[in-house]
């Protein structure tokens, strides 16, 4: 395959407010490939034991994308729900889920449930994707209503300190003669991460695609949780329950509603 043209320098780089509205596409499981069906295995069984979910527990995978973990939270749960914004990753879902898993296209700030969970889990850094903070405090007042009193979260969010520490300005791989370049950088006055991804076959670019998150702290989720009545009772730094810190990537929240 011969080499694409150089990518053209910023303002070509720039990240729009509403990036999410048209990132979750057909392609997005291409660039996510390595988050597979099987990966998802050990973080739903974490999040099971973490939420302590049985199969009379009523469940909601908040953002569920493309349905990998409902794939496996099936095993345990008998009633689930999966919710995301995309409708071409609700497709993908459709096709490998069970048909008792129910399947709603939404939006996470204003999710059409009201006290319906015994759990709800969010995988794979899916908060903080909006410029404006009363809409990423939305998310979480949302998930809180969605919960009955008691009700269990498990969050799975990055690790600023982490991040900040090994992120890869530049890279480029190749996937089913794909070639994928990524730019990734940290925006310090807005307090986000960004990256946009171009993706070419042969020297035709056959898609862009952008990516942005607000970089919370520690101390910061835990003021925004508490805020939304969602008490917070672990904090982890992986899936294999290592306590949180800042040499591991993951900031993984489990509490219930308050």
């Amino acid at each position: 395959m011969s080499a694409p043209p150089p990518d053209s320098p910023a303002p070509g780089d720039a990240v729009q407010a509403d990036w999410y509205a048209s990132a979750f596409d057909t392609l997005y499981p291409i660039l996510y490939a390595h988050r597979s069906v099987e990966s998802a295995r050990q973080e739903a069984a974490f999040a099971i034991e973490q939420l302590r979910l049985d199969e009379r527990g009523v469940v909601l995978d908040l953002c569920c994308g493309g349905g990998r973990h409902l794939l496996h939270l099936a095993e345990s749960c008998h009633e689930l729900i999966g919710l995301d914004y995309s409708a071409d990753l609700l497709s993908i879902a459709r096709e490998h889920l069970p048909g008792r898993v129910q399947l709603v296209r939404g939006d996470m700030r204003a999710l059409p449930f009201v006290g319906a969970f015994d759990a709800v889990a969010n995988f794979f850094t899916s908060f903080g994707y909006f410029q404006d903070e009363s809409e990423n405090r939305a998310v979480l007042e949302s998930l809180a209503r969605a919960l009955k009193p008691g009700g269990r979260f498990f969050m799975d969010y990055l690790n600023p300190d982490h991040l900040k520490n090994s992120l890869v300005p530049e890279s480029e791989r190749e996937h089913e003669g794909l070639c994928i370049r990524e730019k990734r950088w940290i925006d310090s006055e807005r307090l986000r991460v960004n990256k946009t991804t171009r993706v070419y076959e042969g020297d035709t670019l056959r898609s862009t695609a952008s990516e942005s998150v607000r970089l919370y702290s520690l101390d910061e989720m835990r003021s925004l949780t508490a805020d939304a009545g969602l008490l917070v009772e672990g904090v982890y730094g992986d899936y294999s329950a290592v306590a949180f810190g800042p040499e591991h990537p993951r900031m993984i929240l489990v509490g219930q509603r308050s």
